[in-house]
């Protein structure tokens, strides 16, 4: 079952959109301003559609404020003349833009192209990560190797052949080799 939010100025609004999920695989839920659905937990949903604008505000910030806090697919539901403005401001935040008037077909294709491509999405996610891991690994052997070439008086390769003899010989991997030299445990 997937969890879909629907905010929009009037609950006769939410209603109206809600309808268009009539899918047995889709729990719906609703809310009309920023202050209601910043008090809900917003990780449980897989999809939030907001029109904009809400009760109480735009619903663009409201956007990019819920994506520092949730990995949901996020919607922006706007007028067709104001689509061009949302897409600069949402697209930083992979937020997708859908124009008003909504119909039911827009709205489930939305929802099918996300599903479709998520998992692409989560690899890229991952990989990322993996990236990000690798570089802060690098960052961090280098400086040891820098604290291992200045107090030993190596060259860098030295100093890097060093780090890899410890590594082998304490059965660890380098980056644990490194952190212990920068923590003063070694060298």
């Amino acid at each position: 079952m997937k969890n879909v939010l629907i905010a929009a100025k009037t609950a006769d609004a939410c209603r109206t959109l809600a309808r268009f999920i009539d899918s047995p695989d889709y729990e719906v839920s609703t809310a009309t301003d920023g202050v209601t659905i910043r008090s809900i937990d917003i990780t449980r949903f897989d999809f939030i559609f907001i029109s904009v604008p809400l009760e109480n505000e735009n619903g663009l910030s409201l956007l990019a404020e819920l994506r520092r806090k949730t990995d949901a697919h996020l919607f922006a539901i706007v007028r067709e003349e104001a689509a061009d403005a949302a897409l600069k401001t949402l697209s930083p935040i992979g937020a997708y833009i859908v124009t008003k008037p909504v119909y039911k077909g827009a709205l489930m294709q939305a929802i099918r192209f996300c599903e479709t491509h998520a998992g692409s999405e989560v690899v890229f996610r991952k990989r990322i990560a993996e990236l990000e891991k690798k570089n802060e690994n690098d960052k961090l052997l280098n400086r040891a190797k820098l604290i291992v070439m200045t107090k030993e008086q190596l060259s860098e390769a030295e100093a890097h052949r060093r780090i890899q003899k410890l590594a082998m010989d304490l059965r660890v991997s380098q980056y644990e080799v490194a952190e212990d030299i920068i923590n003063g445990l070694l060298i």
